[in-house]
């Protein structure tokens, strides 16, 4: 459940980001000094959520499970590979 919610919390910083970069539009039109610091500060916080997203992949593959979450198999960020089966060479094999 920890990796849910470390990818909850990048999301919701991504939107938060995208909620600057319109409210950064806004102030544009009125002072453009302000609309470029407050478009520098939308940009970090979005590369910061992204690299958060990416680090919650890391750490779920170095520690966890499988995932429901499909998002991170179409960005290859975490992919699922199930153990390899063992083979026992001294294991004979079964003839009916």
């Amino acid at each position: 459940m920890e990796f849910e919610m470390g990818y909850m919390t990048a999301l919701v910083i991504i939107g938060i980001s995208f909620l600057g970069f319109f409210l950064t539009m806004m102030i544009s039109e009125i002072n453009k000094k302000k609309g470029i610091v407050f478009f520098i500060m939308s940009l970090i916080l979005f590369g910061l959520g992204v690299y958060y997203y990416y680090v919650v992949g890391q750490w779920q593959k170095a520690e966890g499970g499988p995932s429901y979450n499909k998002l991170n198999e179409y960005l290859y960020i975490y992919r699922y590979t199930p153990p390899a089966p063992s083979y026992n060479p001294d294991r004979m094999p079964f003839n009916e």
